[in-house]
């Protein structure tokens, strides 16, 4: 009996001794998700760089329109009435100055003919009259008073046929013709970009559209629309890319020469408008444009290779360098970028080491 009381005790004791857990090994504990280690296979496969203090420069993308540049349009108007007979040019077609883009027929070119016929006779006459006045004075037929007069009307006659040889000037009418034709002519070097003409037309002198616009296309504008948030970030001044959708690889570099005053209250925006050389002719009105509006802050703040960054879940990480081949996972706040540097307003100190190219892979490892 005295045996078996010895022996309930050490049963028990053995019992809690065979059922308290071993403690977990340190290899066996789950490792931090925040850290990452590559072999030298991979470290191969990334580039790194310093964290540094950069001048803010930051990007304002906005979508824009090609349009003419308003300042080298030139409107073709009629200045006489008269009937299309011929249109000789079509919408985009390269005309140079003088060349000829329509022909009238017109009553009031016939009546200007009219007139520089009857002013040609009455000078000739008034010609004649002042030579035989002369030569009466001679004879002493005609006193000085009568050579005056004839002299004034000579002048009258000659003035008369000056100012209706100055109106078939200006219509380039040539009065030896007497055909009552008006040619219509480009005022300038340029692509025709609009035209509202066509023959048998009849065209009113006092028409306020022009039947042609021309346009030299060496420089163009975009209209950049500016939301209402954004106007006090662009400035006057302020260096611009643009690429539209017909050329998307093409960049081409302006800067925002006007802003406007006036916002449109149905879309909350403000019009920017970018200048830019076209020597080829590519940009055409018309054309959607892309345009990345470089924005000087001119302000010292903490900034990484916008290749560094790794966008997941709604926020923004970097892989920082923790050894010579461990990288932590650290989550940032941006506060901008441009197509190169990428600004970080917490998270990051200046002179630490972050993961630029394959920064995504390592965040996936």
């Amino acid at each position: 009996m005295l045996k078996k009381l010895f022996l309930y005790p050490l049963f028990t004791l053995l019992l809690f001794a065979g059922c308290k857990r071993p403690e977990q090994s340190t290899s066996e504990q789950s490792p931090d998700s925040n850290q990452v280690e590559l072999n030298s296979i991979q470290m191969k496969q990334i580039t790194q760089d310093t964290v540094k203090i950069m001048e803010e420069r930051t990007d304002l993308v906005l979508s824009g329109k090609v349009l003419f540049d308003k300042d080298y349009l030139s409107p073709v108007y009629s200045l006489v009435s008269g009937n299309v007979t011929k249109v000789e040019v079509s919408q985009g077609d390269f005309v140079t100055k003088g060349q000829t883009l329509a022909i009238l027929r017109s009553g009031d070119v016939s009546d200007y003919e009219g007139q520089y016929a009857v002013a040609q006779a009455q000078m000739k006459t008034a010609q004649r009259n002042l030579d035989i006045a002369k030569e009466l004075y001679k004879t002493k037929v005609y006193s000085d008073k009568d050579v005056m007069q004839a002299q004034n009307d000579y002048k009258s006659a000659v003035a008369t046929l000056h100012k209706v040889e100055t109106y078939l000037k200006n219509y380039k009418v040539n009065a030896t013709d007497s055909n009552a034709v008006y040619t219509i002519s480009s005022p300038i070097d340029g692509y025709v970009v609009s035209k509202a003409i066509n023959e048998g037309m009849n065209i009113r002198s006092d028409n306020t559209s022009p039947l042609f616009t021309i346009s030299v296309l060496k420089t163009v504008w975009v209209e950049a629309n500016v939301y209402e948030n954004d106007i006090p970030l662009i400035a006057t001044g302020d260096s611009a890319d643009v690429t539209t959708v017909a050329y998307p690889d093409k960049k081409i570099k302006g800067s925002v020469s006007k802003i406007s005053n006036v916002l449109d209250s149905s879309a909350s925006t403000m019009q920017a408008r970018i200048v830019l050389d076209n020597p080829e002719g590519r940009l055409k009105s018309g054309m959607f444009a892309t345009v990345i509006v470089h924005l000087d802050k001119h302000k010292k703040t903490v900034g990484v290779p916008k290749e560094a960054l790794v966008f997941y879940d709604n926020e923004y990480y970097v892989m920082v360098a923790k050894g010579k081949n461990k990288f932590e996972k650290r989550k940032i706040t941006l506060e901008g970028t441009n197509e190169i540097d990428a600004y970080v307003s917490k998270g990051l100190q200046p002179n630490e080491i972050v993961v630029c190219k394959g920064s995504l892979y390592v965040y996936g490892q």
